[in-house]
């Protein structure tokens, strides 16, 4: 490979990443269903139920499969709401890739008008 033709190549800038944020109504919607999950801990049984139903869909994203492997982690580790909280809000790679499938807390609110 000569330098003369492929000069360009050392003088490219870095493309720069993009922050991603997680929507501002799908965080509310996630905090509201924790907040319903702390006051009744027995509607983690919903969640499961959730999980269960995702699971058996055959056309899932990969990114969508690999929050459901994540969701069954925590319920296999836990079964305090203060805990799974905890996991789902963290400021981190791993707490935002359990907030990529805000559908498996569908249900744990009973005022949903969804």
């Amino acid at each position: 490979m000569s330098q003369t033709r492929y000069d360009f190549i050392r003088h490219r800038s870095p493309r720069p990443r993009r922050q991603r944020h997680t929507a501002t109504s799908t965080l509310q919607y996630i905090e509201r269903a924790l907040a319903c999950l702390q006051a009744q801990p027995e509607k983690i049984s919903v969640i499961r139920d959730n999980v269960t139903h995702y699971e058996a869909q055959p056309h899932l994203p990969k990114a969508a499969r690999n929050a459901l492997k994540r969701f069954q982690y925590v319920l296999a580790v836990t079964d305090d709401p203060q805990e799974i909280a905890r996991w789902i809000l963290e400021d981190s790679e791993e707490g935002r890739k359990f907030r990529q499938f805000p559908l498996l807390l569908k249900g744990v609110c009973d005022d949903e008008d969804n």
